[in-house]
Order: C-alpha cells, then sequence, then structure tokens
C-alpha cells in the first residue's frame, strides 16, 4: 500500500460513515444488527443474504437491521441485493478503495451498530451448512443468549468438517494463549456476537489503529482488544463449514493477521510482558465434535513453492536479520525430506517480530518473508500428516479420522508448548532492544494556564492517517485566544483601559462581581437565610431558566427501598415509625433525598447496592427535577452541612437550604445561582447517562453503582475532571438562555451582566506583577463563601484549569483528525465502565511516556535587586577583519583563573556559521583576543556552528557543553580540554565527547561542576522548559533519570513564552545560584535569578519574580544592524574573585550577549540578587 493511499485511509473511512448516517436516522432505532461483510463470490453472498432474512423472521419482539459492508470492488453488488426484496430492514454499501478490505468493512458495521445503540452479529460470507451457503436458526441463539447473560463476546467456529485451520492453529491460537494467556479453540472464526458495550469500545479504539486493520488482521484484533479490556469471551461450535481458500488469499489473510499479531505485540507489552501461571480456557457453550480432518485442502508442492519463492525474493533481507546458523538451518532444509518444524518456526517467528517493531523502513518485507516461512512451515505439517495417514492405510475411514484428529491435537499443543518454552528468552530479547532504540528522552511540552498546573505531553503525536501534531503550536494558539478573549472581557465588556495596571484591573473585576451580585438580587429577590426566602429566590430562578426532565430510577423501586431499608433518623424526628407512613405523608423521592442526606454512608451504600443487584432496563421513567429546600424539622438532624449526596440524581432531586445568618459571603446570590444552575446540569447529565445504561440493556444495575460513584482522583485529563467541567459548560450555557430572557422581559442592564458573566467564564491571566486573576463568577462566588476576604488564587479554584484543558484536549483532538465529540462520549463509556479517574490521553497515547517526573516548584514574590550594567559597554564587537567574527559577538561562557576572567564567545562571519573565540579580560577590559577561533564546526551535527558555550571545571579538565547546529537541528554537544593544555595556552586542544541527547532538539545546557548525590547534573532546556538530568559520570549520550523542574511562568509574566538555563552554577552558602533567561510573547529576551538547593538539584528555593536585566539599551534593544532586536543572553557569569564558594557580598559578574550582536557584562552581590527571606532558608 503506497504512502498516497495511506494518507487518504481514515479520511476516506469517515467520509463513506458520515454519508451513510443520514440514511439511519430515516430508518429508525434497533436492537440488534446482523452485519455481512463482503467483497468476492456474489452468489454465496446472496444465496446467504436470502437465508439470513428468512432465519430472522422467527424472531419476535427483535428490531433486527441486516448491515452488509463491501469493497470497493464488489459495487456491483448493491443492485443484485436491492433485487432480493428482502423482509428485513436493509443497509448496504461499499467502501472506497482507499479503505476498502475485511477489516475495514467489519469496522464500519461496527460504526452503524454503535450509532444505532444496538448489539452485533457478524457473519462470514464464507457461511456453509450442508444444504449449501447459509445459516440455520438455532445459530442466532447460540450467538445472542450469552451477550445478554455474562458475556460481552461470543466467538462463533465453523469448524464441523475441519480439524485445523492453518492461520488460525499455527499462529493466532498460540500467541493468543502464550501471550494473552487466553486458550480458544478457534479464533479466526469470523463469526461474533458483541454486546454493545463492546461495540461502542471497538469503535472508538478503531480510530487509533487505521490502517493496521483494514485487512483480515481485523479478527486477531477484536479478540486481543476484547482480552485486553477484561471482557467475558466464549465459543460457540457451529455445525456449518466454510469455503476453502486460494494459496493467494491464504497468504494475504496470513501476511495482514501477522501484520496486526506485530503491531498488537508493540502496544500491548504492558500485557504480554507478565508472567502467566494461569491460562484461561474460552467457556464453549455449545459444541459440535470435529469429524474429518483437513490436509486434503492444502497442496504440499504448491506451498513448497510459494516457500522457495519467498525465500529468493527476500533473501537479503533473510541474510540481514538471521544469524549464519540460522540462515543455514532454513536454506539447507531437503526437498526429501523437508521439515520447517515446531522449534524452527517458533525460532523464525520471534526473530522477526522483533525485527518488525524494531528496524526501521523494512515491514513489508518482512512479512513477506514470514509468509515464505509459514508457507514452508505448514508445508511440513501437511507432509507429516500424509505420512501418518499412510501408517493406516487398511484401517476403516472412521478409524483413520480418529486417529488423524488426536494427531493434530498433539501437534498444536506442541506448538503451543514451544512458543511457552521460548516466551521468556524472548522477553527478554524484547524488553533488551526496547532498551537499546529507546531514545534518550522523549521530548514533552510544559503548558500553563494556570500557575502551578502544568500540562506535561508529547511535543509530537501522530493522528489519523500517520499526521504529526505539534502539541506546543496547539497550546500556544489556544493562549493566544485566552489572552484575546481576556483582553475583550477588560476592555470591551468592563471598560477597564488596556493601559491600566494591575491594581486597577483586579478592581474593575471586583467591581463587576459586585454589580453582578446586585443584578442577580434584583431578578432573584428573596431573603436567603430563611425557608420562605429561599423559597422566593427559587421561584424566581425557575421563571427565567429552563428545567428538563430526567431520565432515572422509577418510583416503584424507590418506594420499595425505603420499605425494605426504612430512614430511621429521618423517621423519627418527623413522628413515623414505620416507612408506609413515610410514604404515604412525603413523596417517596422526597423522602429518599432527604434520607440519603441525613443518613450515613452505610445507608446510601446499601441502597445502591440493592439497586445494583436489582435494576432492570424497565425500572426508569422521565420526572420533573424538582428543588428542595430544606425543612427546618430535617435540618435538626445529624446532617453535615456541606454534605450533598449522590443519590440525588437517582431520585430526580436538587436539595437547597437557608444559610446561616452571618455566613454567605460578598456574593451569597452568586454562589446559590451558580450552584443551582450547576446541579440542573449536572441533573442532566446523569439523565444521559442512565439512558445510554438502559439503552445498552447489559450490566445496568452495576453501571448504574459505578455512575454514583465516581472516583475524584485523576490526572489532569481524567474522565472525571471533563465530566466536571462539562457541567460548568452546561452552566455557561443556561446563563446565555437566561440573559436572552431577561433581554426580551426589558431587562437589558441584567442580561448584559449575565452576558459578561458567560463570557467571562474560564478566563484568568498572571498579571505583571505576578498576581492570578480570575473572571469566573464561580470562583469569586465560592472563594467568598468559604470565608475568603482577598482575592481567589490558584489553590482556591479548579474551573480555569479544567476549562483550559478541556478546550486543549479538543483542540487536539481535532488536529489530530478525530471528532471532538467523542470525547464525551468516551467520558460516559469510561463513568458506565468504573473508569472515571482514566486519563483520556491514554487512548490517544497508548505508550505515553511516564519516566519524566514534573515537578511544581513554590511560589516566590519578593523581588531581586537588578544588575548594573558595566559602562564601558560593550566589551566585545564584531571585528570586520576576521572572516569568523566579522558580523556579531554574542553569548559568552566564562571562567575565572586567579586575576583573569576568560571569555569564550561565540563568533559568526558573513557565512552565517558560528565559531568559539576566545578573549581573556581583567573582568571588565580585553587583555587578549584571539584572532582565530579556538573552537570550529567539524562534524555533520555542527555543518553551520558551534553555539552558545558554558563551561565548568570538573577535577583536572574544563567541561563545554555548546549547541551542535546542522541547520535543521539544534542538539547539546560535549568537548573537553585539560586543565594542563588549556592554561599553558594551548587552546585548541579540545576533545569532542558527543552528543547528550541524539536527534532531539535541545539547547542551553549547563553541567554541574562537582557530583551531587553521586551523579553528575545536567540543566537542559527541551522548549520551553528546563529540565534536569542525571548521570553517574560525564559520558555522551545521557539515557539515565530526567525531571522537568521549571517552566514557562503563564499569562503577562516576563518569562510567558519560553524559559532555558543561562550561566553555569555558583555555588554559594545559600545553595546553587544560577542566572537563567526568560522570553515572554513579545519575543523580548530578559534574565532572572535562580537559587536551588546546594543537595538536591531540583528543588528551587527562588526564582525571581522580576527580571534582573531586561534589553534598555541601544546595543540591546537593536536599533540598528542588530542580528535580534531585543535580547540579553548570559551563558557565563563568575565571581569578582576567585572562590570556591560565594558570599552575600561577593560580587556576580554575568557577561551576555546583547541583541545577539555584541557582549556586554553587568553586576550584582549575591545579597542583591537573592532576597533575605531565601538567603536564611
Amino acid at each position: 500500500m503506497t504512502q498516497t493511499v495511506l494518507l487518504k485511509c481514515e479520511e476516506a473511512f469517515d467520509q463513506a460513515i458520515a454519508e451513510v448516517t443520514p440514511r439511519l436516522k430515516e430508518m429508525g432505532s434497533y436492537d440488534l444488527v446482523v452485519g455481512i461483510p463482503f467483497h468476492e463470490d456474489k452468489e454465496q453472498l446472496l444465496a446467504l443474504l436470502k437465508s439470513v432474512d428468512q432465519v430472522l423472521t422467527s424472531w419476535i419482539g427483535k428490531r433486527q437491521l441486516l448491515c452488509m459492508v463491501g469493497a470497493h470492488s464488489a459495487a456491483d453488488f448493491l443492485s443484485d441485493i436491492a433485487e432480493l426484496q428482502l423482509q428485513h430492514p436493509h443497509l448496504e454499501f461499499v467502501l472506497p478503495g482507499p479503505c476498502s478490505g475485511r477489516g475495514s468493512s467489519i469496522r464500519a458495521i461496527i460504526e452503524i451498530s454503535k450509532r444505532l445503540e444496538a448489539d452485533l452479529i457478524i457473519f462470514s460470507a464464507n457461511m456453509l451448512t450442508p444444504q449449501g451457503p447459509g445459516i440455520k436458526g438455532e445459530w442466532l441463539e447460540s450467538l445472542l443468549n450469552p451477550i445478554h447473560g455474562p458475556y460481552d463476546m461470543v466467538v462463533g467456529g465453523m469448524r464441523r468438517h475441519l480439524g485445523v485451520d492453518s492461520i488460525a492453529h499455527m499462529l493466532a491460537a498460540p500467541i493468543i494463549e502464550t501471550f494473552y494467556g487466553f486458550r480458544m479453540t478457534d479464533p479466526l472464526g469470523g463469526i461474533y456476537a458483541l454486546s454493545h458495550d463492546l461495540v461502542e469500545d471497538l469503535a472508538h479504539e478503531a480510530m487509533f489503529w487505521g490502517e493496521h486493520i483494514n485487512g483480515y488482521g481485523i479478527d486477531f484484533w477484536l479478540i486481543t482488544r476484547a482480552l485486553c479490556w477484561n471482557k467475558n469471551i466464549c465459543e460457540v461450535s457451529l455445525d456449518g463449514d466454510v469455503k476453502p481458500v486460494s494459496l493467494e488469499k491464504r497468504n494475504r489473510v496470513f501476511r495482514d493477521t501477522a501484520r496486526i499479531i506485530f503491531e498488537a505485540a508493540s502496544r500491548d507489552t504492558a500485557i504480554w510482558v507478565q508472567d502467566r501461571l494461569v491460562v484461561k480456557v474460552a467457556d464453549i457453550l455449545t459444541n459440535t465434535d470435529t469429524k474429518r480432518h483437513d490436509i486434503g485442502h492444502y497442496d504440499p508442492q504448491e506451498l513448497l513453492d510459494s516457500f522457495h519463492e519467498g525465500l529468493r525474493m527476500n533473501y537479503d533481507l533473510l541474510q540481514r536479520l538471521f544469524d549464519y546458523e540460522l540462515v543455514q538451518q532454513i536454506t539447507g532444509l531437503n526437498e526429501d525430506s523437508f521439515n520447517l518444524d515446531n522449534h524452527l518456526w517458533v525460532k523464525v517467528l520471534t526473530e522477526l517480530a522483533i525485527a518488525y517493531n524494531f528496524e526501521e523502513g523494512h515491514k513489508e518485507p518482512i512479512l513477506n518473508l514470514l509468509t515464505a516461512l509459514y508457507n514452508g512451515h505448514l508445508a511440513s505439517y501437511v507432509l507429516q500428516m500424509q505420512q501418518f495417514k499412510a501408517l493406516f492405510a487398511q484401517m476403516e475411514n472412521s478409524e483413520q479420522d480418529a486417529l488423524l484428529l488426536a494427531r493434530m491435537d498433539s501437534i498444536k499443543r506442541q506448538l503451543t508448548e514451544e512458543l511457552h518454552r521460548y516466551k521468556n528468552d524472548f522477553t527478554r530479547r524484547w524488553m533488551n532492544k526496547k532498551e537499546q532504540v529507546r531514545p534518550a528522552l522523549i521530548p514533552l511540552g510544559y503548558m500553563e494556564y494556570v500557575p502551578g498546573k502544568p500540562l506535561v505531553i508529547p511535543k509530537k503525536i501522530r493522528g489519523k492517517d500517520g499526521r504529526i501534531v505539534q502539541t506546543d503550536s496547539i497550546f500556544r494558539n489556544l493562549l493566544k485566544t485566552y489572552h484575546d478573549n481576556f483582553a475583550a472581557f477588560i476592555e470591551d465588556g468592563l471598560g477597564i483601559p488596556a493601559q491600566a495596571s494591575p491594581q486597577e484591573i483586579i478592581q474593575g473585576v471586583e467591581q463587576f462581581m459586585e454589580r453582578l451580585e446586585l443584578a442577580v438580587e434584583e431578578v432573584m429577590p428573596g431573603d436567603l437565610s430563611s425557608s420562605q426566602g429561599v423559597g422566593e429566590f427559587i421561584s424566581h430562578l425557575l421563571q427565567v431558566v429552563e428545567t428538563k426532565p430526567m431520565f432515572t430510577v422509577h418510583i416503584d423501586k424507590i418506594r420499595e427501598m425505603l420499605v425494605r431499608f426504612p430512614p430511621i433518623n429521618l423517621m423519627i424526628p418527623l413522628g413515623y415509625y414505620k416507612p408506609e407512613q413515610l410514604i404515604e405523608k412525603m413523596d417517596p423521592r422526597d423522602a429518599f433525598t432527604f434520607a440519603s442526606l441525613i443518613e450515613d454512608r452505610s445507608y446510601t451504600n446499601r441502597d445502591l447496592n440493592w439497586l445494583a443487584d436489582t435494576l432492570k432496563p424497565e425500572h426508569f421513567e422521565w420526572v420533573p427535577v424538582k428543588i428542595l429546600i430544606m425543612p427546618e424539622e430535617i435540618q435538626l438532624g445529624i446532617l453535615g452541612r456541606g454534605k450533598i449526596s449522590t443519590a440525588n440524581h437517582v431520585a430526580g432531586r436538587i436539595t437547597v437550604r437557608p444559610q446561616l445568618p452571618g455566613t454567605g459571603g460578598k456574593y451569597p446570590r452568586l454562589r446559590y445561582l451558580t450552584s443551582i444552575l450547576r446541579r440542573l446540569a449536572v441533573a442532566e447529565h446523569y439523565s444521559e447517562l442512565f439512558q445510554q445504561n438502559a439503552g445498552e440493556r447489559k450490566n445496568i444495575g452495576a453501571k448504574l453503582y459505578n455512575c454514583m460513584n465516581i472516583g475524584h482522583k485523576g490526572e489532569e485529563f481524567s474522565v472525571h475532571n471533563i465530566f466536571e467541567n462539562h457541567h460548568h459548560r452546561s452552566l455557561v450555557n443556561k446563563m446565555r438562555e437566561l440573559a436572552a430572557r431577561l433581554e426580551s422581559a426589558g431587562k437589558s442592564e441584567c442580561a448584559r451582566l449575565f452576558r459578561l458573566m458567560a463570557q467571562g467564564y474560564g478566563l484568568s491571566q498572571v498579571l505583571e506583577e505576578g498576581t492570578f486573576l480570575t473572571c469566573t463568577a464561580w470562583s469569586w462566588a465560592s472563594y467568598s463563601y468559604k470565608g475568603g476576604l482577598k482575592i481567589p488564587g490558584t489553590w482556591t479554584t479548579t474551573v480555569e484549569n479544567r476549562w483550559f484543558n478541556h478546550d486543549f484536549l479538543e483542540n487536539l483532538y481535532l488536529e489530530l483528525g478525530y471528532d471532538p465529540e467523542n470525547i464525551m462520549q468516551q467520558v460516559y463509556r469510561m463513568i458506565l465502565a468504573g473508569k472515571s479517574t482514566q486519563n483520556l490521553l491514554d487512548t490517544l497515547l497508548p505508550t505515553r511516556p511516564r519516566d519524566v517526573t514534573v515537578l511544581v516548584q513554590e511560589t516566590t514574590n519578593q523581588p531581586s535587586k537588578n544588575l548594573v550594567r558595566y559602562p564601558g559597554n560593550p566589551l566585545l564587537e564584531p571585528i570586520e577583519e576576521h572572516p569568523w567574527e566579522s558580523k556579531y559577538v554574542l553569548n559568552p561562557g566564562a571562567l575565572r583563573f586567579g586575576d583573569k576572567v576568560y571569555l569564550f564567545y561565540r563568533a559568526v562571519g558573513h557565512d552565517g556559521i558560528s565559531h568559539i573565540g576566545l578573549a581573556i579580560t581583567d573582568g571588565y577590559k580585553v587583555l587578549e583576543r584571539l584572532p582565530e577561533p579556538i573552537f570550529s564546526p567539524s562534524t555533520p551535527e555542527e555543518r553551520m556552528g558551534c553555539e552558545d558555550p558554558r563551561l565548568v571545571v570538573v577535577e583536572d579538565k574544563i567541561v563545554m557543553l555548546y549547541t551542535a547546529y546542522d541547520g535543521n537541528l539544534a542538539q547539546i554537544a560535549a568537548a573537553s580540554i585539560t586543565l594542563e593544555d588549556f592554561l599553558s595556552g594551548n587552546y585548541r586542544a579540545w576533545k569532542r565527547e558527543g552528543l547528550a541527547f541524539k536527534n532531539i532538539w535541545d539547547k542551553d545546557a549547563i553541567l554541574f561542576p562537582e557530583r551531587i548525590g553521586g551523579k553528575y547534573i545536567v540543566y537542559h532546556r527541551i522548549e520551553p522548559s528546563i529540565w534536569v538530568t542525571y548521570s553517574r559520570e560525564i559520558k555522551f549520550p545521557i539515557k539515565e533519570k530526567h525531571a522537568i523542574i521549571l517552566g514557562p511562568r503563564p499569562g503577562r509574566m516576563w518569562d510567558s513564552l519560553k524559559i532555558g538555563s543561562g550561566a553555569q552554577p555558583l555555588k554559594t552558602r545559600h545553595g546553587w545560584l544560577l542566572i537563567y533567561h526568560g522570553v515572554d510573547y513579545n519575543y523580548v529576551y530578559s534574565l532572572g535569578v535562580l537559587l536551588v538547593d546546594l543537595q538536591d538539584p531540583q528543588r528551587v528555593i527562588y526564582r525571581s519574580p522580576n527580571p534582573v536585566l531586561q534589553p534598555e539599551e541601544d546595543y540591546e534593544i537593536g536599533l540598528s544592524g542588530a542580528w535580534v532586536p531585543n535580547v540579553v543572553f548570559t551563558c557565563g557569569a563568575v565571581g569578582d574573585k576567585d572562590k570556591a564558594i560565594l558570599d552575600d557580598d561577593d560580587l556576580v559578574m554575568v557577561y551576555y550577549g546583547a541583541a545577539d550582536t555584541s557582549i556586554g557584562v553587568a553586576t550584582a552581590t549575591v545579597a542583591d540578587l537573592i532576597p533575605e527571606e531565601y538567603r536564611r532558608k
């Protein structure tokens, strides 16, 4: 398949489904889809369809749809299908050429079944009964009954007359048993019954496998996905048959199956690498005796010819992948006594599995070679069986068949046992190979919208049709949208000038919240400290807010719960002694709601457990959502003031209570309004969950229990977090509807304020002086309600982060080529499955890197004092007469030896290539400047230059980390020189040490000058954040532990776009002092201060909130002739004295590139750079 076709495959599939979707809406709803993929043998298909149509007529009470999906080459079949005049509703179409194949057809049938919310049966177009093409009536019952019970998947086999299917039993079955721990009789039968739950999961998962499952490999994929998800699988043996296929087609089926096996080996490593002491055996619900062998279907000479031809075509690959001994074993097989036995077959299978996954550019040739070897193994099997049969030629046929079948079963077990013996060795070699090819690190993006809550995901993600998406770009584009929306809210919405100070902006937002509180009071009056007043507030609210009915548990079940489990703590204060009295006097839904709030958790759990055991699809109904005000007599019970029970969702009730006098904060009405709107949204979403649950008709009670017990833990993209934000999005929609009603009622000013409230929801920004400011009314009202006296901070709210993350996830889906609507579908499925803490990124990134620690540092607010520029700046400028440094000099590393400071500076000539020069100074004045570079490009990775040197002395040598740049990729490189050579003036005696992280864009690396905790420490910058990497030796490449320790700060901060290491670490009594650079969204480069723990380089003690040096002077701003304007950028700093540890009054001299064109120096004492509070720490 060509790359051009691959690039169109998923797009063509999506288009085909989109075109057929309107037809589905016209056809109504169905309980069962019967799907048949087809692409050849028209007469066989038509006969099968007639049979299926006739059998389905006996099934009364189920709404059935026949769905036939074919390959593009079978388009002419459609008119013949139409002429059959089938009795049942039917849908037939063909897929376009780029995505044609059995797998794509089955995937399309799964997608149709998902959209119809139906169970699914998949039949093979090659099915035969003893009377010819067709099915038997009892087959439907055998397939469907299990998925209406405890099973999620039924695998049907047509093996009445075939003892062994070569691909199933020489490839698929042994692998499934050995690596997935599940023994099956016939894993490639091609006939399935799938519960709707599994249909939903498969439809979603298929998006991420694309062209790999277009062909015949779909069968292995279906079964192994179900196994990976711990689904219940059983087998049904049907007394039918399948048509034999040609060698050409069998080879195609083998290649497709092998391809998906090898692809799954990579994705499922965490599953199969486990030691399996117990193998689960599939339940076989109906069994049919296999009465005849299958060796007559295979021509051994044809198989041997295919084997030899395949070896000839792939001989070079054979020699490259296999060692000499193995090549000799394969090529030396004797034609007269040919035997590619189990041992050799397992050996080549496992070798090629590793080669397929770890050798670049040979996947299709590897599959071709494996196919040839498979034919050799199959030929060996056929010859062996023929020889075995000849021994019993004088016996009756029935006796021969029995012996042959026993022999076949023995051969199958021997093959599986051989694979079991190889597994440990294979696992070891696989993991070793995986470690060898593992990149030194996987570049991760560090993205922060809310301070201290970073998103960290791979910079590149592969999406549909192989497209590569840059996640940094998605983040930056979305962040710009949020910044623009924040500015529009502040300037256009609140009328605050763009140039307003941070304090004026904060004051303006606070005043808006106060006006909003007054608007709520105008629209919804009522004293919130009394039941009557709360009732008045709710009455006015319901006049302007629509409430939708809720699909929830039937009142009869609730009534039965109250009788079975009397709520004593509710009944006694009300004077009731029997639950029947309570039900008679109080609406059972109200009673259950109050009981769930007053009784302890064990009462609610007991109710929910009972529901989980007894709930059925008919136990649901539509009810109006009712807002209950807690009566005074009930409030006197043991109810905790903050307790809200999820059991309210079962009752269709929302509870509120009056606030205590003197509580509620500055915005109590805003708090009541947003809380009730959110809970109305929650009721609507639980209604949708319950509808989906009832519609799926399987494990209904368990799914309801999962809905009631959504875990609140999880990562940023957890199901729970996205579901929670889904509620807030609905809250905002309700607020917009409220505003529209107020506008219609003539309350224009109130409507404007509520529209602004909706506009500001989720928006926040860090202002220039570091204050986090949110525009979200929920956050202000909630913070104040809980007693907050200032403005809400990042620790008091989660709304803004979840809001942004949800938008980011949708944008990511869109860029990857997937439908963002799939996100909420997946959220609902996972909640029903009890997986609310799962990270939604795991479906996009099955092998998401987890070996990088992300550290969130404490915020430090005290500013540093600024660096003071040397009046004689710039110290160094380009020299026109030196071609290698005629254009720009910049970014010097610096080392002090005695009273001299050596500047190792980057220089660029007219050819645009960077070299490293050397200037010797007294700290300020240049004493000597070498006329030639001391270090120049010499490797392909340095073709365009050696840039930005940073140097430290380690024991008896100087180690330099620099950027090697080839014009496309910037990489960290290292070189060293002995102190003896350098101090004796042999400045060019450098030894290259290699690349730190090969083929990864990485810059701004610094090495700590001594071991810490027994390891050397490297800081480096994978944009936009600073990483730390550990190494026992100064040896490259580095593959040890990594962590992200700092990222850019969000909002309007001076280092909001990206940051990077600057000068090498300087040891002080308080910690390691570093000057780093930060870039804002106007691409202004400034310098700031870091103080890092002496014993723990991951712990940042202090980070200056302010820049200590910004471009201000003409030579820094770059008014004319500058390479890059508005830049101050350092690679080196020294003390003013040659000391190992700097004291507070020691001067730090920071050398920096100005506008990437000249070099200056600026100074400050240690005490100036580190505020006293952090020096005390």
